[in-house]
């Protein structure tokens, strides 16, 4: 809906930002706190599942966590490669370079919540139906880690968080090191960056800077021929990073981050309609201030306030904003039974009159519970209350519970339940855009929210010293369910779909073959169907039902090799131009020295022409992928 959108400038925050990686000393991965993730330093510790530190085994979801080393071994040059190393998440790309939908479990990409620093991140489009998010502004050597919950934690973050939640953690300051980074490819690709800080008694800071560039791209259509995205596919986009710490004692201080990015370029709709590239430009600027205490006490908590706000132009101005403050309390009731308070004040805005009849806005206030009780040593219950008043909309309370079963240190089963509570948004209920003969989109606001139950069972669990298995099932049961719709005529209208079912189980598994061998697959089950009016339950056609992923790693003291492999069958003819794909990426990595190491990442090795987004006509993908396409640099870290 809103891709196309603005215009600026963006050179001189370039030239500041190299002065600083060359005159400001550098960080290190370590703590400020629980509030935002950063004082986990394991993959035993998650914060996001619970919003406090927790034994992974204890916690009643399926955790994964993606370190600072894993993106380094696994050669992920950007966070859209980063994210992909995880198990059974989905992202797919829009329109080029100009932002990702991430999905999970078959639930839309608007049920995944994504956070960075433990706080919300900036809008980024009006489409949030898509939950469109850029990730290419991140830095990805300025990630300590990632934590992916997948399932349902509605009483914590409320429903965009029906699927799960993606935290995104960068590096906060601590022993002076940084790292600089180059990389040239095909079709013009440019990617270079830069991450430094330090820290000098109880003050530290972190600046990272980052650039992508593409000029064009290349995709095989289902012919088996290779063409160019027509128009001009290409694009730039900086962006620029800051975490400021300042610590009054151990256990208290403020964290300031801001982060600003600029992105230029020309915006393709579809390789197959008769649309032609339109330039955008995008800006963003982000910033929050947090005091949190009682760090790593089981009393802790914090306050936060925090502004996103993006500027798009295209054929008009686009503003949108949102601001919040919120607050945090942990309260040991005993050894055993830990009480989490929150309270939350949100406010939204859009400004585009070319799309919107006014200016749009909304408030909500949100106050959540959460019990966390050790019933026995090895069993845990959670239980959760949340209501949610959005102003001149709706309100309600929902509620959560689980159960974990904690076998030994490698192994936990679980069971858990959320309640679904989901108003429309600004798009929803406001967006329009025509673009003549029928076509365009037209919300609707009238619509309902969206009610339901999501439930979860899962096993994690080691059949051998060198082999570890996860199993879960899913199954949601939504009303009036949000969704935008197409007919034959490429109009776009919202609706509330009257009843909608997901189920499906996922299966994964990682294997040492021995000191330098490391396997890995998964395997995602997904049946999702709709019943619009009454008539009854037919199949969504946008999902794939079965997704694979499967990978092999080889590595010495020299050596990271790695390849990833990523299938796909059962897709709808009448939404993709092809009903199964293949891809495979390949990526190594040599260390020279402490300080130098070279890689080259093949992306798409074996050409596939596929799709991740659905739309066809007659027969050919609208989004294509893009085809093969090399990636070659260094990095040197200081």
């Amino acid at each position: 809906m809103a891709y196309h959108k603005i215009k600026g400038t963006k050179k001189a925050w370039i030239t500041w930002a190299v002065l600083t990686a060359l005159t400001v000393p550098a960080y290190a991965a370590s703590a400020d706190g629980a509030a935002d993730g950063s004082a986990v330093t394991t993959k035993d510790v998650v914060v996001t599942a619970t919003r406090t530190e927790a034994d992974v085994k204890m916690v009643p979801n399926t955790v994964e966590v993606i370190t600072a080393d894993d993106i380094e071994k696994l050669g992920a040059t950007d966070v859209y490669s980063a994210l992909r190393l995880a198990d059974n998440v989905q992202i797919m790309n829009t329109s080029t370079g100009f932002g990702h939908r991430i999905s999970m479990r078959g639930m839309s990409s608007d049920s995944t919540l994504i956070l960075i620093n433990g706080q919300r991140t900036a809008i980024e489009d009006t489409e949030t139906t898509q939950n469109l998010l850029a990730l290419d502004r991140i830095n990805v050597h300025n990630i300590e880690r990632i934590e992916i919950i997948r399932g349902a934690a509605s009483a914590q973050y409320g429903s965009d968080a029906l699927a799960g939640v993606i935290n995104i953690i960068t590096k906060s300051p601590e022993k002076v090191s940084g790292k600089v980074h180059v990389g040239y490819g095909s079709w013009g690709n440019q990617q270079w960056g830069f991450d430094v800080g330090g820290k000098e008694g109880k003050t530290g800071l972190v600046v990272a800077g980052n650039r992508e560039k593409v000029s064009y791209l290349k995709y095989k259509d289902t012919n088996g021929d290779t063409k160019k995205w027509p128009g001009q596919s290409n694009y730039t986009q900086d962006s620029m990073s800051l975490k400021l710490t300042q610590d009054f004692t151990d256990q208290d201080g403020l964290t300031f981050t801001y982060d600003y990015s600029d992105l230029d370029g020309f915006s393709p709709y579809s390789v197959v309609d008769y649309y032609s590239s339109s330039f955008v430009t995008k800006k963003t600027n982000n910033v929050s201030l947090m005091y949190d205490w009682n760090r790593n006490e089981k009393n802790s908590g914090f306050l936060r306030a925090y502004r996103n706000y993006n500027h798009y132009y295209n054929y008009g101005h686009m503003y949108e904003m949102d601001w919040a403050v919120e607050g945090q309390q942990n309260v040991a009731l005993s050894d055993t039974n830990r009480l989490l308070a929150g309270a939350e004040f949100r406010h939204a805005s859009v400004n585009n009159t070319d799309f919107y009849d006014e200016k749009k806005s909304y408030e909500n206030r949100s106050l959540y519970l959460q019990d966390q009780w050790e019933l026995a040593p090895t069993w845990q219950l959670n239980t959760g209350l949340r209501y949610d008043n959005y102003h001149n909309l709706a309100s309600r309370t929902t509620g959560s519970a689980a159960i974990n079963k904690k076998f030994d240190e490698d192994s936990h089963a679980y069971f858990a339940w959320n309640q679904v509570f989901k108003v429309p948004n600004m798009d929803d209920l406001y967006y329009w855009s025509s673009w003549g003969n029928g076509a365009g989109y037209f919300a609707n606001p009238n619509l309902r929210p969206e009610t339901g139950n999501v439930y979860t069972l899962g096993w994690d669990f080691k059949s051998s010293p060198s082999t570890d298995w996860h199993v879960s099932a899913f199954y949601s049961n939504l009303h009036d369910a949000i969704r935008w719709v197409t007919d034959d005529y490429m109009a776009y209208h919202t609706l509330n779909v009257r009843r909608e079912k997901k189920q499906g189980f996922e299966v994964s598994a990682t294997h040492k073959l021995n000191d330098h061998w490391d396997l890995n697959a998964s395997y995602t089950y997904v049946k999702v169907r709709k019943d619009e009016s009454g008539d009854g339950y037919v199949r969504d056609l946008n999902y794939a039902p079965n997704y694979y992923q499967f990978g092999a790693r080889y590595h010495d003291d020299a050596w990271n090799v790695n390849l990833v492999g990523r299938a796909a069958n059962g897709l709808s003819g009448q939404r993709y131009g092809e009903n199964r794909y293949l891809t495979l990426d390949l990526n190594a990595r040599y260390t020279f020295d402490k300080h130098w190491t070279g890689f080259a990442t093949i992306y798409n090795l074996n050409n596939a022409a596929y799709a991740e987004m659905g739309g066809a006509l007659n027969g050919q993908d609208r989004y294509p992928m893009p085809g093969r396409r090399v990636i070659v640099g260094a990095e040197y870290k200081f």
